[in-house]
């Protein structure tokens, strides 16, 4: 990385020097001089992006979506902190609703259990990262790949408004 950025800056002392002989040459030797032309050939962000992109890219987004709203959601990770009878399910899904109230809970039935699954995370190191935090009130958690559907609020925050 540091050759890199030793590139860029012998590169733009370069440039510079280059430009500064040029206005010598030419009879322009202030430094202060301005040409909108060779500022807008010499600064290629001054002006507008275009991306040329592949067609097929649309594709595969629209492919993706229905994809996901077929499944109801996307590919993630939720924590299990209980797999039994209905009962205990409903009794583990209000304490943990009690001591963790922002975390989403979801009680499925896989027949012939009830699993209790809490969070709707992208990757496996946001669920570690709750495993670890209620592993002292719920000590046989464990990290599952499930259907998640994230809660955008916190990706969008005008969402909120």
């Amino acid at each position: 990385m540091f050759i890199c950025v030793l590139v860029v800056v012998s590169i733009a002392q370069a440039t510079d020097s280059t430009s500064r002989l040029n206005n010598q040459v030419n009879g322009n030797d202030s430094e202060n001089s301005y040409n909108a032309e060779s500022d807008s050939l010499d600064n290629p962000w001054s002006n507008n992006l275009i991306i040329n992109a592949d067609p097929r890219i649309d594709t595969l987004i629209k492919i993706s979506g229905e994809e996901s709203t077929r499944k109801g959601g996307i590919d993630g990770y939720r924590v299990q902190i209980y797999q039994g009878n209905k009962e205990t399910a409903y009794q583990y899904k209000a304490r943990f609703i009690s001591r963790y109230e922002n975390i989403k809970v979801n009680v499925l039935f896989q027949s012939p259990d009830f699993k209790v699954r809490v969070g709707n995370f992208r990757t496996r190191s946001e669920a570690l990262k709750i495993k670890q935090l209620i592993q002292n009130d719920f000590p046989a958690t464990f990290v599952v790949e499930d259907i998640v559907v994230p809660d955008l609020g916190a990706v969008l925050p005008e969402a909120n408004e």
